[in-house]
């Protein structure tokens, strides 16, 4: 598991890269977020950031806003999102033990929990103004620690939750998830109630291995199974399923 200051470092590192990524591309449209531009996405992220801003002020309870307005003036977005970050970082640099509403009924109620989910969110969308921006070359792929902080949060956070309101239909069994670049291994079964994830190496009708980056964004439906480089053994209906998990 990654401590409290790597994430805030994590956090701080993509959001500049992101800044960077968008600063001159802000018309490019965002294939892996297609009701953007990479204008939008940094919008979006600006006001992430300043609702979670807003959730730490309120000390344990829940805020009444959305967030900050990001600019009208497109020449302006990318500072605004720039001094957002900054405030973002100073406001999550607290003990991370301090208390702090969050949305999930499976996690603590304190900033570090902010911490890692900020730092995944900047993460993923960073890599998608990079993968928008590119032209020859390919986005940065998520650090490996990091991304297994992501599969740990998608697989205890969001997606039991998802299947028990929206059941994916071919999405039964068992499935195995295995990085190979770092330590970190899930077992799934999708046919127990409210989803059973265990962090093990286990027997599955389903496996699929390779960088934990890959495996992440997989399970994002950014990349392919192709696209990400990734080995499937067993059962195909299962992979075949996850595109249909749209969290």
């Amino acid at each position: 598991m990654m401590d409290a200051d790597s994430l805030l470092t994590a956090l701080a590192s993509d959001g500049e890269t992101l800044a960077d990524t968008a600063d001159g591309h802000l018309d490019r449209p965002v294939p892996s977020c297609p009701e953007w531009n990479i204008a939008g996405l940094v919008a979006h992220v600006g006001r992430v950031h300043g609702w979670v801003r807003a959730v730490i002020a309120a000390g344990g309870e829940r805020p009444d806003t959305r967030g900050s307005a990001a600019p009208d003036d497109l020449a302006a977005l990318v500072g605004w999102y720039r001094d957002g970050l900054t405030q973002l970082v100073a406001a999550l640099s607290v003990d991370p033990e301090t208390p702090a509403w969050t949305f999930s009924s499976a996690a603590p109620d304190n900033v570090g929990w902010w911490r890692r989910r900020q730092a995944l969110e900047t993460a993923v969308h960073r890599w998608d103004a990079q993968a928008a921006a590119a032209e020859s070359a390919a986005a940065d792929p998520i650090e490996a620690e990091l991304a297994v902080e992501g599969i740990d949060e998608l697989l205890t956070d969001f997606v039991p939750g998802f299947l028990s309101s929206r059941p994916v239909a071919g999405l039964t069994g068992t499935l195995h998830l295995h990085a190979t670049d770092t330590p970190g291994e899930w077992w799934l079964d999708f046919d127990a109630p409210g989803l059973a994830t265990r962090r093990e190496h286990a027997k599955a009708d389903t496996a699929v291995r390779g960088p934990a980056s890959s495996l992440y964004l997989w399970l994002w439906n950014r990349l392919t199974l192709d696209a990400a480089g990734l080995q499937v053994f067993g059962r195909s209906e299962t992979v075949e399923a996850w595109g249909s998990v749209r969290i």
